[in-house]
């Protein structure tokens, strides 16, 4: 081809650098991965400035920090989903999952399983992060069945997912594993509580008492379960007794004033 030849052909420049992915999950980490770069330009920019002194002050670093670490966590787990997804321990022949098993047994990766499940419910309880915890806690359980913390984040997971029965069967694996386990019994009570199952809710609660008799949220459930049976005195008493362990929410107090009404 003659150099004349090149200069009629026309070129198409892109419009954009940015890859678009037919998967929604690649598309996901892909665009978290974009944030991320494009809040490190932003702070570096920050470090550049002659301002940068004066505002230091009003820049939130323990929140910017927390900000990236869980944005960093969401790009890795949103691989791990994609790695799950891409070669599944069924696909696995049995000798592989076998040692896969051990190996993450021998890590201790059921508490790391545990601990992003844990912030998933932290950070949101929305319907995908639950969902997300209790796949995170049934990965924990295979791991390592006699997790007790796996077990109840999972039954927490239900709980915001409103399958409420699956969750107390959660909570009840807790307790097979410890009986002392104060947050599962509290669990269970309040399913119970809202549930209108008041006998239950007061059994359970009375237990948790029996560990520990200053046991603020067995004082305060207890107290509420008598405010809906409108035995008011009863629960003013275990209100103004969960007070005097720590100061009772906005919403339990409201609940207290209007005991205290019904009493005048």
């Amino acid at each position: 081809m003659k150099k004349s030849d090149w200069e009629d052909i026309e070129v198409n420049e892109r419009s954009t650098d940015k890859v678009f992915f037919e998967s929604s999950l690649l598309q996901n980490i892909s665009d978290s991965i974009d944030f991320l770069k494009d809040e490190t330009t932003e702070i570096f920019k920050e470090l550049d400035s002659t301002e940068f002194k004066q505002r230091i002050d009003e820049f939130d670093l323990e929140e910017f920090s927390e900000n990236t670490i869980n944005q960093i966590d969401d790009i890795i787990d949103d691989i791990s989903q994609l790695k799950d997804e891409i070669v599944g321990s069924q696909d696995l022949p049995d000798e592989v999952r076998e040692f896969s098993k051990n190996t993450k047994a021998y890590l201790n990766r059921d508490v790391v399983y545990v601990m992003k499940a844990q912030r998933k419910l932290e950070v949101s309880d929305s319907y995908n992060s639950s969902t997300r915890a209790v796949e995170l806690c049934d990965k924990a359980i295979y791991v390592n069945e006699l997790n007790p913390d796996a077990y109840y984040f999972k039954g927490m997971a239900l709980i915001n997912l409103k399958k409420y029965s699956r969750a107390i069967e959660e909570f009840i694996n807790v307790l097979a594993l410890d009986s002392n386990y104060i947050e599962a019994r509290l669990a269970i009570a309040d399913i119970n509580r809202l549930k209108g199952d008041y006998d239950d809710a007061l059994d359970v609660y009375n237990s948790v008492l029996k560990i520990d008799s200053e046991s603020y949220e067995a004082l305060k459930g207890k107290a509420l379960v008598y405010a809906d049976l409108k035995e008011y005195k009863r629960a003013c008493n275990l209100f103004k007794m969960a007070d005097s362990i720590d100061p009772l929410n906005d919403k339990s107090r409201d609940v207290w004033d209007l005991c205290m009404d019904k009493l005048d």
